[in-house]
């Protein structure tokens, strides 16, 4: 996504000085700031943020997503998605037998990410290969295909003192967008690398001296996700994880957690976002194949006296086959 302390400098209402004053600002965060959006609950849809998950698990998924940034803060971001994945045996009615085999996986993704004026958005169709290497070890190789539309909606702009600047006007630019990402998993292991954005493609940006530049890029952004499932008994299981995000120029970005799962029916965890938020979230089968996931963010920037959290929810669906056994980690429940 771009960079939230700056994009909502420009929210109802604004004079003429605040938009040169984003301006100057907005230019520098669309090349050196994190482009897409932010989640929290990356563990329970991983999918979303590597598209080498693409049909990892024994059945069908399907989940909705909601995440409201920054609570009480008038044009704070907000974030839709919806996604599903199966592996192409499920889709052909075969059952994926215990042990695992090599298979090939398609799926889904689309998503919103508003911002103020600044809305973006998303669809990628999504296909991944997933090559049993030994026993317990599997590689999948995977990609998004698909398409991003990055917009600026003069209606939630104000101009108070020039209210018929030619500055400030919507614009719409579509790019065809495309994503790798590689994947090592076993029941117990999982690492994952993807890179988003792969074609730096240029969008229209407001500049200033009352016209519109071409200097917007978005900058390919990379991340690695690397974790375990450890059973502690016959019911409790921990998760620990590492998360980190990375875009050219800007600083690495890393979040720490940890997850505690009980007989697979209830689950919860913290996690620490450095420079950012402490996360808490938690979540529970609704009934066999459904699931409701909820975290919480605490800001730790200077806005966290201005706004009252962040909230994330996901609604989950599996439609799970004869309760095949996968060699995933089944992380995401």
């Amino acid at each position: 996504m771009f960079k939230r302390k700056i994009a909502i400098a420009l929210i109802r209402p604004v004079t003429y000085y605040h938009l040169l004053f984003w301006s100057f600002c907005f230019l520098p965060a669309l090349q050196h700031a994190q482009q897409n959006p932010q989640f929290s609950q990356y563990l329970q849809n991983p999918f979303v943020i590597n598209p080498a998950l693409t049909g990892v698990e024994d059945y069908v998924d399907i989940n909705a997503a909601y995440r409201n940034q920054w609570t009480g803060f008038e044009g704070a971001p907000r974030t839709a998605t919806f996604s599903i994945n199966s592996s192409l045996l499920l889709l052909n009615g075969e059952l994926q037998p215990h042990e695992g085999q090599s298979h090939q996986g398609l799926g889904a993704f689309f998503y919103t990410d508003d911002v103020g004026p600044i809305k973006q958005g998303g669809f990628y169709g999504s296909y991944a290969y997933h090559l049993k290497v030994s026993q317990d070890w599997f590689v999948a190789l995977g990609t998004f295909v698909g398409a991003t539309q990055f917009k600026f909606d003069d209606s939630n702009v104000v101009l108070l003192q020039t209210p018929n600047d030619p500055v400030v006007q919507n614009f719409s630019d579509l790019n065809f967008d495309m994503s790798l990402g590689l994947y090592v998993y076993s029941k117990h292991l999982f690492a994952g690398i993807s890179a988003n954005q792969i074609f730096n493609n240029q969008i229209r940006s407001i500049a200033v001296n009352r016209q519109l530049n071409t200097n917007g890029t978005l900058e390919p952004n990379f991340n690695a996700l690397v974790g375990s499932r450890i059973a502690l008994n016959d019911v409790f299981e921990f998760v620990p994880h590492i998360f980190l995000k990375t875009v050219s120029n800007a600083p690495l970005r890393w979040d720490f957690g940890a997850k505690m799962v009980y007989d697979n029916k209830f689950w919860g965890g913290l996690s620490y976002r450095n420079q950012d938020a402490v996360v808490g979230f938690f979540g529970l089968r609704l009934f066999e194949n459904a699931m409701l996931s909820y975290s919480y963010d605490w800001a730790l920037t200077q806005f966290s006296n201005q706004q009252s959290g962040t909230h994330e929810i996901i609604l989950g669906y599996r439609f799970d086959f004869a309760k095949q056994q996968c060699a995933c980690p089944k992380y995401s429940l």
